[in-house]
């Protein structure tokens, strides 16, 4: 039963992640991103991935943190992220499980700097990095819900790319 409750956990994760990556502004994304994060932790802490649970939850706290700075229009934003990267790097190191543990650590850091971007396209782009990264985890903690889905999010976030730039070029000529 465990088993079961965490892959929908997981699928539910998953979903709004993806589902995050069509909107169309950077406050939207982040919103919908932080949703899924929660619940990544829950799924990756109940497969016993440290790693991947530690990761998720820092990367909530630097969503929320970067959420509230677009929402109050805070300047200094990029500092704060710079010196969070480090951070997430270190603890995340400490929770190391295996060789394995470097594919959520690197796909933290990239979502971290993809928060200094106010480029939709350049956080796009780094959603295909990191949905690689989890699903190269995925396949060796037997997250199956988590294979599939990042699969579907890596199809998911490559759409949005290709239907956000299509409607960018439309909008040049």
């Amino acid at each position: 039963m465990d088993f079961i409750l965490t892959q929908i956990i997981g699928g539910i994760a998953y979903i709004l992640l993806s589902i995050s990556y069509f909107k169309k502004e950077k406050n939207k994304i982040l919103f919908m991103q932080i949703f899924a994060y929660i619940m990544f932790t829950i799924h990756y802490y109940m497969l016993s991935g440290i790693t991947g649970a530690t990761c998720n939850l820092l990367g909530l706290i630097a969503l929320i943190i970067i959420y509230l700075f677009e929402k109050y229009n805070v300047k200094n934003k990029k500092v704060l992220i710079i010196c969070m990267i480090p951070f997430v790097a270190i603890i995340s190191l400490i929770t190391f499980q295996d060789i394995f543990s470097i594919f959520p650590i690197i796909a933290s850091v990239t979502v971290i700097i993809s928060f200094i971007s106010d480029n939709e396209k350049i956080i796009r782009i780094i959603g295909v990095v990191s949905a690689i990264c989890w699903l190269l985890y995925a396949f060796v903690y037997k997250s199956y819900v988590s294979i599939v889905f990042e699969a579907l999010t890596l199809l998911f976030v490559l759409g949005a790319l290709l239907k956000n730039d299509g409607e960018i070029q439309k909008k040049n000529k």
